[in-house]
């Protein structure tokens, strides 16, 4: 016959095993109910046996004509981050937002994956979207590296860039900054694990999990973030020196940098950051810098505006070279 004790620690063994499976369940279930129900304004775009989802604004006007604006997204942000930008730009241009690899609709993918892979991913999105170029790429932040990849490996598809506070890479690939990320993802990995296991979808119906810096519920788009930032440390070497990443030649440049320094913890990024702005405007014959001055690292969130006018001023000078 059992013990009291004996029956004690199997129930407590029980409990350790079938809480985590239990909550694994939940997540696992929740996710496949969102993905099924989700409203997306976009669609979903077949890129050789996975899906991409992107979303399209036409111009607001039979009028406009010019190149197409693609916008990418920094690490960990989905598309939906965009949309407000994206509604004002369509007065002006043919706009595009896309969710990379295991954000948003997207379907996941196995990691780990380069830079260049995303760069990839973009080009044959754009093409099995039959979406028109040549193109506007607009990048914010991590971004920034993947649609300089694409201006360097498909040069006549890019007509234009705007980069949105983007590292420049003889600035970023610096031991300490690499460290700091390293250590990030450790911690996107650990939330990822009770993403995984339906904590945080238990904790969202409590509580904002954006108060706590966590915008996702879903372990898919946290792999997904922990890829963005692993990929940083399988960089070539060759492409960490000034211009790694490819010149712009005389390409319309635009690059708009923060007047507001990074806060604690990432305090660490500060320190030659104005320095490498100045050589990513140099790229281009045709580049400017422009300081968002009541900004932080989220420009497109504090200054929108200027976001936009700058974007509108880079889809001009475009279309005039196509002419």
């Amino acid at each position: 016959m059992m013990t009291r004790w004996q029956w004690i620690l199997g129930m407590g063994v029980l409990i350790v095993v079938l809480v985590p499976l239990a909550g694994f369940i939940y997540a696992l279930v929740a996710d496949a109910r969102d993905r099924r129900i989700e409203s997306s304004p976009g669609r979903l775009v077949d890129v050789g046996g996975r899906r991409l989802h992107v979303y399209c604004s036409l111009p607001k006007s039979a009028a406009v004509s010019g190149p197409t604006v693609v916008i990418e997204q920094g690490a960990g942000e989905p598309a939906r981050l965009w949309w407000p930008i994206q509604e004002q730009v369509a007065d002006f241009a043919r706009v595009c937002t896309y969710d990379r690899a295991g954000y948003g609709a997207s379907d996941p993918v196995s990691a780990p994956r380069s830079i260049d892979d995303r760069a990839t991913d973009l080009h044959a999105l754009l093409v099995a979207a039959s979406i028109p170029s040549p193109y506007v790429l607009v990048a914010h932040s991590y971004g920034g590296f993947i649609i300089r990849r694409f201006a360097d490996r498909y040069p006549a598809l890019a007509a234009g860039l705007v980069l949105v506070d983007t590292p420049e890479e003889v600035y970023f690939f610096r031991p300490e900054i690499l460290d700091f990320y390293t250590k990030a993802s450790r911690m996107m990995k650990i939330v990822g694990v009770a993403a995984k296991l339906g904590v945080l979808r238990l904790a969202a119906k409590y509580w904002s999990l954006d108060a706590f810096g966590l915008p996702f519920v879903r372990a898919a788009e946290y792999s997904a973030t922990v890829d963005d930032i692993d990929s940083l440390q399988r960089i070539d070497g060759a492409m960490v020196r000034s211009g790694g990443f490819g010149s712009l030649q005389a390409k319309p440049l635009a690059v708009i940098t923060h007047g507001q320094a990074f806060p604690e913890p990432f305090a660490i990024l500060e320190k030659g950051w104005s320095a490498g702005q100045s050589r990513l405007a140099a790229l281009s014959t045709a580049g400017e810098l422009i300081v968002a001055e009541k900004s932080n690292h989220m420009i497109q969130h504090d200054q929108p505006e200027l976001v936009v006018e700058t974007i509108r001023r880079v889809h001009e000078r475009a279309a005039h070279n196509e002419k």
